[in-house]
């Protein structure tokens, strides 16, 4: 090998020995960067996720409460429209009652008056008859009398004084006779009785 050559295999050398040494020094620049960033990498990640699991918890929270809010409103109108429900079946029941009151009047008036030879009388029987299945129904729906004997004192809370009378036989404030019974639903008057009452 001529001086010449051998010469130019050395330059050729030592060129690729320092273009190798370039690319050793940039390879273990290259890996710390990447290694750093892979270190820093999964920090970041990890507090994203963690934030976002925050956020969703957060969302989660504030989702069941307004569902739980929304029920307990359905609820409360549920309950609120079954109580208007109830009370206007009440009332209508209560205005019906009060309707067929005058009719069992009519039946009491009725049998009071039928004539003395009329007892056994099929026909009186009948009205007798017709008057407790009326009765009977209305109580079943919850009506009933107001029981008044005479003596009892008068109450103006379920009693309406139709005559004030002078009398030997009671004293002051009680009552003489009744002139119309009285009815309640429940605890609800429906009509007093209409008394006589002494003075």
């Amino acid at each position: 090998m001529t001086d010449d050559v051998k010469e130019r295999v050395d330059e050729t050398e030592e060129i690729l020995q320092a273009a190798s040494g370039d690319s050793e020094i940039e390879a273990s620049d290259t890996g710390e960067t990447e290694q750093s960033t892979l270190a820093e990498a999964p920090e970041d990640d990890a507090f994203d996720i963690q934030e976002e699991i925050e956020r969703l918890k957060a969302e989660a929270a504030a989702n069941l409460d307004g569902w739980q809010r929304a029920l307990a409103e359905f609820n409360n109108y549920k309950k609120r429209r079954e109580a208007e429900r109830s009370k206007l079946v009440f009332l209508t029941g209560v205005k019906i009652i009060e309707k067929l009151l005058p009719v069992i009047d009519d039946f009491d008036r009725a049998l009071a008056n039928s004539p003395d030879d009329s007892v056994d009388n099929g026909w009186i029987e009948g009205v007798r008859i017709t008057r407790r299945k009326l009765v009977d129904i209305l109580e079943s729906e919850g009506l009933s009398l107001i029981s008044v004997a005479p003596g009892d004192a008068f109450d103006p809370e379920i009693h309406e004084a139709v005559t004030h009378e002078e009398s030997d036989d009671f004293s002051e404030g009680q009552i003489i006779a009744e002139i119309q019974t009285g009815y309640r639903i429940g605890d609800r008057l429906l009509r007093p009785s209409s008394v006589r009452v002494a003075r």
